[in-house]
């Protein structure tokens, strides 16, 4: 790596990255009590106390619904975790969910208001520094060598270089997918409208058959993206006024993203009941009944309908009496998850500042993927770094990865802690965001993975238009509520 250059450019960043009034979006405390309707006679048993399930439990609680939350797990909250064990001087880091935009997490943002919840800036991709053969780069710099790259390969066409002469690169994309944004009536109707044929091929076709050029098709890539999967979900983007690349859109709660399952948690009460494992579902004419284990001791429940909010993989292990239709059969067996451990890192100081270096760091190594500081409006001398890796890896061996790849004096690192907290090993949330559907499939998973039957409905950061967790969480439990009011 050209040393010189590298901390040159790092030096031109602005590395502290402190806590002013200016980055502090909401500071509200102590939110009113929900206005709740009196009791309406129906009873809701809500299955998972994740996100979405505790985002359902509380609507409908306030609808005058009669509700019950179900968990497996000891703890509530799903993939929304804040961690504090291990860690000393008030820090904290964000096992799962970590951050939300604006635009883009409509549902997500009344609950901040609603709950008056305080909220920062997250400023993990600013100042971001990417690792390519052994050297770092700036964001600016990779869309340099991108030009390049194109310069290369014969450049853009006319049409292209008219389009990036007031657009940025990565923004490419929506040269060739704005067209087929018209056919759109609704963000949740992909299929039906004429473009049924596009999920039998590739997005790199289309942009071939519309006239990209090589340049361009080499920074497009797409050639294992459904046509049709990619249009759709480019389309719910600009419904939602949402950039492909939103670095300085970022938020995260003050004092850990976990405040908002624990604020629905908290207004729900004893509603919630955890260490209670579904084991069975059967569903009648007029309602369903859940049998469920409670410190090992088996329990039925009756209700008038059932709001299942648990993640698919959960689903696997339920006996549903009469049995699932097989397009939900499906949507169970074949949808795919992302999932990874998430490492923390403390340190005895912010040493990265020595070498005049961000902290924001992508490796691009198959033993670790990035890392970056969080929690850093806590006042103290030490920092905490959240990064990523592949499922297995010890803690330790995460943070010998980083020391070989940390691009500036290894002697100055001072982390003092490593923890780990490997999603992919876990018993009740292995699963973080739903993957694309692969080509030739989506007529199979959509509208499926979220159509209910009977009186059992289904809720859940998969069972949205688009996969991002805690928007796609409240979404669609927002969604279950409504169905569940016009079907009492």
């Amino acid at each position: 790596m050209n040393r010189k250059k590298f901390l040159q450019q790092s030096s031109a960043m602005g590395l502290g990255f402190a806590i002013n009034p200016a980055n502090i979006v909401s500071l509200k405390k102590n939110p009113a009590s929900p206005k709740i309707k009196p009791s309406n006679g129906k009873k809701v048993v809500v299955a998972g106390a994740g996100i979405a399930g505790l985002c359902c439990g509380y609507e409908l609680m306030k609808r005058g619904y009669d509700v019950i939350v179900l968990d497996a797990d000891g703890r509530h909250g799903g993939h929304v975790y804040t961690g504090r064990d291990g860690l000393s001087d008030g820090l904290y880091v964000d096992y799962g969910a970590e951050g939300f935009t604006k635009p883009g997490y409509e549902k997500f943002w009344k609950y901040i208001d609603e709950f008056e919840l305080p909220v920062l800036k997250y400023q993990h991709r600013i100042n971001r520094l990417t690792r390519i053969e052994d050297h770092y780069y700036t964001d600016n710099e990779i869309w340099s060598r991108q030009h390049d790259r194109a310069t290369e390969l014969g450049g853009f066409n006319e049409k292209e270089k008219k389009f990036l002469s007031s657009n940025p690169i990565w923004n490419l994309e929506t040269l060739y997918l704005q067209p087929y944004w018209e056919n759109f009536q609704s963000e949740y109707k992909p299929l039906g409208i004429g473009y049924d044929h596009l999920d039998h091929i590739s997005i790199s076709e289309v942009y071939k058959q519309d006239g990209a050029s090589p340049a361009a098709l080499d920074r497009l890539g797409g050639a294992r993206t459904s046509a049709l999967f990619q249009i759709w979900q480019s389309y719910i983007l600009h419904v939602r006024g949402i950039p492909l690349y939103h670095s300085d859109m970022l938020y995260r709660i003050e004092g850990g993203n976990q405040k908002m399952t624990d604020a629905f948690a908290s207004r729900l009460g004893e509603r919630v009941l955890l260490d209670s494992r579904i084991t069975e579902v059967e569903q009648g004419n007029s309602g369903v009944k859940v049998t469920f284990e409670e410190f090992g001791e088996t329990r039925v429940m009756e209700a008038d309908f059932l709001a299942n909010c648990l993640p698919v993989p959960a689903l696997r292990n339920i006996l549903f009496t009469p049995d699932l239709p097989s397009e939900k059969r499906y949507v169970i067996d074949n949808l795919a998850y992302d999932s990874y451990p998430r490492f923390a890192f403390q340190a005895r100081s912010k040493f990265w500042l020595e070498d005049n270096l961000s902290i924001n760091l992508n490796f691009n190594h198959p033993g670790l993927n990035n890392i970056w500081q969080v929690a850093n409006e806590v006042d103290t001398h030490r920092a905490v770094l959240m990064a990523t890796g592949p499922g297995g890896t010890s803690p330790l061996r995460a943070l010998h990865t980083f020391k070989q790849l940390y691009p500036g004096n290894s002697s100055n690192i001072t982390i003092e802690q490593a923890l780990v907290k490997d999603w992919t090993a876990d018993r009740f949330s292995p699963s973080c965001e739903r993957l694309a559907f692969p080509i030739g499939t989506l007529a199979s998973f959509w509208p499926h993975t979220l159509t209910p039957f009977g009186k059992i409905h289904f809720a859940g950061s998969y069972a949205d238009n688009n996969n991002w967790g805690m928007e796609a969480a409240t979404n669609s439990a927002n969604r279950v509520v409504q169905e569940i009011e016009e079907g009492s």
